[in-house]
């Protein structure tokens, strides 16, 4: 799958961005880069999402520019007006989709307009035609072409985030969730004056819907070194409004800190591509495998609920519970596995079991050699038998062996799964001659 991105430098020098502006000339509308675009502009951020504002309906200009360069138009909302125009770009040197979403102001000034935004570094704009000039000159300390009323610019060169006003936190309680998101994301630290609005204002949440806290709060379990912000998080009581259903004396940082520090054990390096694929897998929408094994970790044994309060998806769900468990359940062995008990252990947690062993590696010490011994078992035995297939259908005992469709055959291909993967039974005719002695011994018990 292509993932490119590419700057706000390369992206503003390409064919789209050209039929853009010759797009607005043509219909007098005056457009402007704005928020997060200008930000990521600066930091020279990968990115294929670039966002627009303008005075007119962004609705109507959205459907115009997309029909006109062949694109497509999402209407996202009437009030304030917003359009999304996705572009899927054939050149392989370019993202597969650039997505440029249009806002209408939603004050009576773009000035007015920036000041209602998240945050300083997310309140600047850039007209339209100016931003080749900015580009040319990004070194600059702060170039006159960027419109800039809450001083973000300045925020943005220390490392900075803050609100632009009390009000804006009143205006939408979730910034005080998406401070810390950005903090995680841009490496930024967060000034004294919102950590006190959060102290504040955090009870607010509580009016927030759950998704919405959700994908904030996995948008920072996403980034590689989350646990610092996340201590944060706790430290202004903010953690324990999202999640009011787990204890601080009972969350595992140190088990988190394991695992982002060293999510794969060294024992596993063998296996690091397998692994990766695995953790960036999404089970939901802004929710990957490593995220959940992350978030699992902090939890802990607090599980019961966080599903349904945060309104997680079924296999999201799932998966966290069967890290714990089968975590659980090798722990009590103390890691004294049998051959029998791996390919057990192996078949019960199926396609789960790489998360399993991540998560126990970095709750518990773990002997190296047992990693690999797993992880052998699965690649020299279980795989080739899965891709080999049952060796015997419910078919061919009814043609065989002249045996009627009902739970009597189920319990014999299960049975002789079991001793397949079990290494007792390798072909077909080794798994006929065990049914057949199968169904002597059940003659002989009638």
């Amino acid at each position: 799958m292509n993932t490119t991105t590419q700057t706000l430098q390369e992206l503003f020098g390409n064919q789209t961005m050209r039929a853009l502006g010759n797009f607005a000339n043509a219909r007098g509308v005056q457009l402007y880069l704005v928020g997060g675009s200008v930000r990521d502009l600066f930091l020279k951020r990968q990115t294929t999402d670039i966002d627009f504002a303008l005075a007119s309906d962004a609705i109507q200009f959205g459907k115009g520019f997309a029909a006109s360069i062949n694109a497509t138009c999402i209407a996202l909302e009437e009030n304030p007006s917003t359009a999304r125009v996705i572009v899927k770009q054939d050149d392989r040197s370019q993202p597969p989709c650039l997505s440029m979403d249009f806002v209408q102001f939603r004050a009576a000034s773009l000035t007015a307009d920036l000041r209602l935004r998240d945050l300083t570094v997310n309140a600047m704009a850039i007209a339209f035609e100016n931003v080749a000039s900015v580009t040319n000159n990004a070194r600059e300390q702060k170039p006159f072409h960027v419109i800039d009323p809450c001083d973000g610019m300045k925020d943005l060169e220390i490392g900075l985030l803050q609100f632009p006003s009390e009000q804006v936190v009143r205006d939408d309680p979730l910034r005080l969730l998406r401070i810390y998101r950005f903090a995680a994301q841009l490496d930024f630290k967060i000034s004294e004056s919102a950590i006190n609005l959060v102290t504040k204002h955090r009870a607010l949440l509580f009016n927030v819907a759950a998704e919405r806290c959700r994908d904030e709060l996995m948008k920072i379990f996403s980034v590689k070194q989350a646990g610092p912000y996340l201590q944060q998080m706790e430290t202004a009581g903010l953690l324990a409004q999202v999640l009011p259903c787990i204890k601080a004396a009972n969350r595992s940082w140190n088990s988190l800190e394991v695992f982002e520090k060293s999510p794969i054990p060294t024992a596993l390096h063998l296996y690091r591509s397998e692994i990766y694929d695995y953790l960036r897998e999404k089970l939901g929408a802004e929710i990957n495998r490593r995220s959940l094994i992350k978030f699992s970790l902090l939890l802990g044994d607090n599980l019961s609920g966080v599903g349904a309060h945060l309104r997680l998806n079924r296999k999201a769900i799932q998966f966290m519970k069967r890290l714990f468990s089968g975590s659980e359940a090798l722990k009590n062995e103390n890691w004294q596995l049998t051959p029998k008990q791996i390919i057990r252990f192996l078949r019960t947690y199926a396609s789960d079991w790489w998360g399993v062993l991540l998560y126990a590696a970095a709750s518990h010490p773990i002997d190296p050699t047992v990693l690999k011994q797993i992880a052998r078992t699965y690649y020299e035995h279980i795989l080739p038998i899965s891709k080999q297939g049952r060796l015997i259908t419910g078919d061919d005992l009814i043609q065989r062996f002249d045996l009627k469709e009902g739970k009597q055959i189920g319990r014999l291909l299960k049975e002789i799964e079991e001793r397949q993967f079990d290494g007792e039974i390798r072909t077909r005719e080794e798994a006929l001659t065990a049914i057949a002695a199968l169904i002597q011994q059940s003659n002989h018990f009638l």
